[in-house]
């Protein structure tokens, strides 16, 4: 219930949920949510960093009617929800209690005649949200930490095959501690290796400071070739 929801087709979308909320991309929001903001395309893959910053500006939006949790799960893993405009992330006239908040809380619209934000604590069961994460998804603090696990998934994949592989036989010890210490030995030789990796890409000396190129001078005319062992002249060929 607390990993980070990938971009996978099956993981998105609106799911049926019992209570008085929609579950929207493993996340409870308020049924007050503007249309226009249920079904939010995520960036294609490959988008420039102007692209994505448009498409999180719409996410970042949404996530402001998220709902907030309000205790931690009990025995049978049920959590319990409050709406954003009783956790102090919106604020709506048609609520004259959310008005007395900072005005930096953003200030929206809800359909007219609604007197009544919510219907009070809402209670989830555990397979309701079976997607949820702490981090809404598509917003700009998502797409963060999941760059930070795609380093740590390559990190992984390097450690199974493409720097070493630590499958079953690598390590000739038994006991844990030796483990662990055979463990530690090579992964400070990927960190070394990293580290080297990164200095050559960008041409930095053991200190961090860019280091000059060296002029690339014109190859040097091949020696010892047909050309120099045969006379060449300018009579034309015997008849």
């Amino acid at each position: 219930m607390d990993g980070i929801l990938g971009t996978h087709t099956h993981q998105r979308g609106i799911r049926p949920f019992s209570g008085d909320a929609l579950l929207i991309d493993g996340q409870l929001f308020s049924p007050l949510l503007p249309e226009g903001l249920r079904d939010l395309p995520s960036p294609p893959r490959g988008a420039s960093e102007q692209e994505k910053v448009s498409y999180e500006s719409k996410f970042n939006l949404r996530a402001r009617w998220r709902m907030m949790r309000h205790s931690p799960p009990d025995g049978d893993g049920a959590t319990r929800w409050r709406c954003p405009f009783c956790s102090g992330f919106l604020r709506a006239r048609n609520f004259s209690r959310t008005m007395r908040r900072s005005k930096t809380v953003p200030l929206v619209s809800v359909p007219d005649g609604c007197d009544r934000c919510c219907n009070g604590i809402l209670t989830a069961q555990a397979a309701e949200m079976a997607w949820w994460q702490r981090i809404t998804y598509g917003t700009t603090a998502w797409r963060i930490s999941m760059g930070r696990r795609q380093l740590v998934e390559s990190v992984n994949a390097a450690l199974k095959g493409v720097f070493t592989d630590l499958s079953r036989g690598f390590m000739r010890v038994l006991g844990t501690t030796k483990m662990t210490v055979m463990l530690g030995f090579t992964l400070a030789a990927f960190n070394l290796d990293r580290i080297r990796s990164f200095r050559a890409k960008h041409a930095l000396d053991e200190r961090g400071v860019p280091m000059e190129r060296p002029k690339q001078s014109r190859a040097r005319r091949r020696t010892g070739t047909w050309s120099d062992l045969i006379e060449t002249t300018s009579d034309p060929p015997p008849e």
